[in-house]
């Protein structure tokens, strides 16, 4: 995409100021918002029935806002430092940083991103309370035919044992962790970013609004239920009397790195001892489908229709999410393969009713507002 195209939306000001944007997103897109309003409704009357406390989930993931903010801001700072210094011709690359920076906090960038913020907290903080009850109305009982089928496509092998070899070193194994950990903060940056910034059309944000919600609500929520399983991690304990084939593996990750331990170990513990009882904070387990390569693959489709180059990073790092949920045992391969799978048709479908459905969006590139 050429420079212009953000530039030009912080340089050439839209008509309209403030926050009058406000009402014509609400009422352009209602029915995004009403679904998610829907959802948080009923979240809280089940809540409210079994006299769970809301707000430790909303909490939950307002953490995950702020660290998308912080990993949003960075980025935006080395981008805009790394452009005074590139083309900057005043010969002040500090006051050329200055004026960039003060052009975007004078713009309704911030807010925008804020205000998505806000709504994808609501969004995310109903899903997980309804995840957390999958084991509760369908009990985990598909990981033995999800092992099974793992080792149909890896020809009698598990898959994390045919990329052991190859993945099964500390530091290989630590990168992956923290980037299977940068999972969260990004779906805050690519959710907010995709409303706040003036290079994403209207329309193409509106269809990945519609794809993610979706694809919490069809794939976290209905098939989970459908296939509910735990996951290898879990396999152990949900598979009682079969010796678990990821026994190896587990105790690799427990192994290599003991101080700190990884992201994965720390959250798998954390999640079962929610699970038996043993705390009452916020966190669900299910494996099938996965929703981290489900909502991976959504970042890759969506980075495709800005830039062909960013499309091709997202892809990598959607493969990179999908090898990491193996090797840290996370999921079965077929959990990955069938998320991804629902996720591009969500996407497909959501490509062919958004322009039906607003037909008032704007096509082009939103200007930024003073």
């Amino acid at each position: 995409m050429s420079n212009s195209a953000g530039t030009g939306g912080l340089a050439k000001r839209a008509a309209t100021s403030g926050f009058s944007w406000w009402g014509r997103e609400l009422g352009t897109y209602a029915v995004i918002y009403m679904a998610i309003l829907g959802l948080v409704a009923f979240t809280l009357f089940v809540s409210a029935l079994q006299g769970v406390d809301f707000v430790p989930f909303l909490e939950r993931y307002a953490q995950s806002a702020v660290s998308g903010c912080v990993l949003v801001g960075s980025m935006l700072l080395i981008a805009v430092c790394v452009k005074a210094l590139v083309y900057d011709r005043s010969g002040s690359p500090l006051r050329a940083v200055v004026a960039s920076l003060s052009a975007i906090v004078r713009s309704d960038m911030l807010w925008r991103y804020l205000f998505a913020c806000a709504w994808l907290i609501l969004m995310l903080a109903a899903f997980l309370y309804n995840k957390m009850m999958i084991p509760e109305v369908a009990p985990f009982s598909w990981d033995p035919t999800f092992a099974r089928w793992d080792q149909v496509l890896f020809l009698g092998h598990s898959p994390w044992e045919v990329l052991h070899p190859m993945l099964g070193y500390p530091m290989i194994t630590a990168t992956l962790d923290l980037l299977y950990g940068l999972w969260g903060p990004m779906m805050f940056m690519f959710w907010a970013g995709a409303f706040a910034s003036p290079r994403v059309p209207a329309l193409l944000r509106a269809r990945l609004w519609m794809s993610m919600i979706l694809s919490w609500i069809v794939i976290g929520l209905v098939m989970a239920t459908l296939l509910s399983s735990a996951g290898p991690c879990y396999f152990g304990d949900v598979v009682p009397g079969m010796t678990s084939p990821y026994a190896g593996l587990m105790q690799y990750l427990a192994e290599a790195r003991s101080e700190p331990p990884l992201l994965a170990v720390i959250a798998q513990e954390y999640l079962w001892q929610g699970h038996i009882g043993n705390h009452d904070m916020p966190g669900g387990i299910s494996a099938m489908p996965s929703m981290h390569n489900a909502q991976a693959v959504l970042f890759a489709a969506f980075a495709y229709r800005l830039d062909r180059r960013f499309g091709h990073a997202m892809t990598v790092f959607a493969l990179l999410i999908f090898i990491g949920s193996i090797h840290l045992g996370w999921h079965y391969a077929v959990d990955g393969i069938v998320g991804a799978g629902a996720a591009l048709a969500i996407w497909w479908i959501c490509g062919a009713f958004a322009p039906k459905m607003f037909p008032n969006a704007f096509s082009a590139a939103r200007p930024v507002n003073p």
